[in-house]
């Protein structure tokens, strides 16, 4: 402290009013040199006499958004200022330039780099600054155009081999009454199957999941915290901690549909086509079609694609013709029971060691 002010103060001490008035003139124009550079102000007075901060945002900082291999790298500079003074940034993006939703916010951060996973993306970014957290600066966009992450590559990835993981599972099902029976098993029905995980392999039961809802898609999972399997309706909620990935299965059909009556249409003793006279009921599945000739020479005839809408035969196209069919000639259907498919476990390396799920059973 200076000898000068220490002078004021003792003055002001003593009660001379002008030394007093000097002292607080000098503390208040320097305070308001020190506001001016840290972008402050002087407290207000609030009810009952709180004091409450009111503070500038700080100037402008510069940021700098490039995306590859999947993530974001985001890279702040800030302004410069007079004095030290820390700033906080609040960085948002989404797929739409007005921000008017689909808007992800990052944590609030005093940082100046930044990554972001989000392997595919394509947003816009915005960020705003603040001293105090409570009052910001305009948003700005980093960006006028949207900004890709673009694909994570393989290459980038650290091979994981300890957690590569596949089994040699077979998972069917049967209809059983008015529900069905899953069936998990190995090299054949009630064997039990090898589960591998990285390098180490282990012993798992034959199992028979019952009551699962029939016509359903879902995947099985081993929950090795519990030594029981799951039946879950989607992929995701097969991956808690401590369960193991088995198979997918489509669940066959069930009951027992009211089949339909269908006459052959014959010319020149050729089957040419055929009339559904009894289109039948409750048919969740493509039926087989036989087709005899009693006591005659028929022979050849197949029948064509069938069109089943709401459990009833439409229409059986017509196949190979055949020859020789006559009056006699009998067209009968049966089955028309949905069977299901199977999923399972495929052999070490398949689907680069990881749960193999037949074609056509994930959901597009």
């Amino acid at each position: 402290m200076s000898s000068d002010v220490q002078a004021l103060i003792e003055s002001a001490v003593g009660g001379n009013k002008e030394d007093l008035r000097t002292l607080l003139t000098q503390f208040y124009d320097q305070n308001q040199m020190l506001n001016a550079a840290t972008g402050n102000s002087w407290l207000q007075p609030t009810n009952n006499n709180k004091q409450k901060a009111q503070t500038k945002p700080p100037a402008q900082a510069g940021i700098s958004v490039t995306g590859s291999n999947g993530s974001y790298q985001i890279q702040i500079t800030n302004p410069a200022q007079a004095v030290s003074a820390t700033i906080i940034h609040e960085i948002s993006y989404s797929p739409i330039k007005s921000f008017g939703g689909n808007v992800t916010t990052l944590p609030q951060s005093s940082s100046t780099s930044y990554t972001v996973p989000s392997p595919g993306a394509t947003v816009y970014f915005r960020f705003r600054s603040s001293f105090d957290g409570v009052t910001w600066n305009n948003y700005t966009l980093a960006s006028t155009s949207t900004i890709s992450s673009g694909l994570q590559s393989s290459a980038s990835v650290e091979p994981n081999v300890p957690l590569n993981q596949t089994n040699y599972a077979t998972v069917d099902s049967v209809a059983s009454g008015s529900a069905a029976n899953v069936r998990v098993y190995g090299s054949s029905l009630y064997k039990q199957y090898n589960a591998v995980r990285g390098q180490n392999s282990y012993i798992r039961p034959s199992a028979t999941l019952i009551n699962v809802p029939l016509g359903s898609n879902g995947y099985v999972a081993y929950d090795t915290n519990k030594n029981r399997f799951r039946f879950q309706q989607d992929l995701p909620s097969t991956f808690p901690d401590g369960w193991e990935p088995v198979g997918s299965v489509s669940v066959v059909e069930g009951g027992i549909p009211s089949l339909p009556t269908i006459d052959p249409i014959i010319s020149g003793g050729g089957i040419v086509g055929y009339n559904v006279t009894n289109q039948g009921n409750g048919i969740t599945g493509p039926l087989t079609i036989i087709i005899t000739d009693p006591g005659g020479p028929g022979t050849g005839a197949t029948a064509g694609q069938q069109t089943i809408v709401n459990g009833k035969l439409i229409s059986v196209a017509p196949g190979n013709a055949g020859s020789l069919y006559d009056s006699h000639t009998v067209v009968t259907a049966s089955g028309g029971v949905g069977t299901g498919s199977t999923g399972g476990g495929g052999s070490i390396g398949q689907n680069s060691g990881r749960l193999y799920v037949p074609r056509g059973v994930l959901p597009t």
